[in-house]
């Protein structure tokens, strides 16, 4: 997942979060493939996961926790748009079609997943 890349330093810190309130530093070192250092560096914001380390952490996920860690991927995503195009306004002109194709295939997808269309 390529988005996984962009990710904030934040949201890296958040998504080791989601992990950790249902195990252990240990268990959760073992699972990532990590030592129980870098996950205790990772919670602590001293050091950030790895593109490779969040994407094992999308595979090890519970069904609870990958939906939080998808909306913590996309929350994260969206504000660093938001902030390019607020700083750039000409950006958005030149690709406010592409964003509300976005915004449209989102909804189409979301009704027919609802049994709407």
């Amino acid at each position: 997942m390529k988005a996984v890349h962009n990710l904030s330093k934040e949201a890296r810190e958040e998504i080791i979060s989601i992990l950790l309130a249902n195990r252990n530093k240990k268990v959760l070192a073992e699972e990532l493939g990590v030592s129980p250092a870098a996950i205790t560096k990772f919670a602590y914001g001293r050091t950030h996961p790895s593109d490779e380390t969040l994407l094992r952490a999308l595979e090890i996920a519970d069904e609870e926790e990958r939906r939080k860690i998808l909306h913590v991927i996309v929350n994260d995503l969206i504000t660093s748009l938001m902030e390019v195009i607020e700083d750039n306004p000409k950006v958005a002109e030149e690709k406010i079609d592409d964003l509300k194709r976005v915004v449209n295939e989102i909804e189409k997808k979301h009704l027919t997943s609802l049994g709407f269309v």
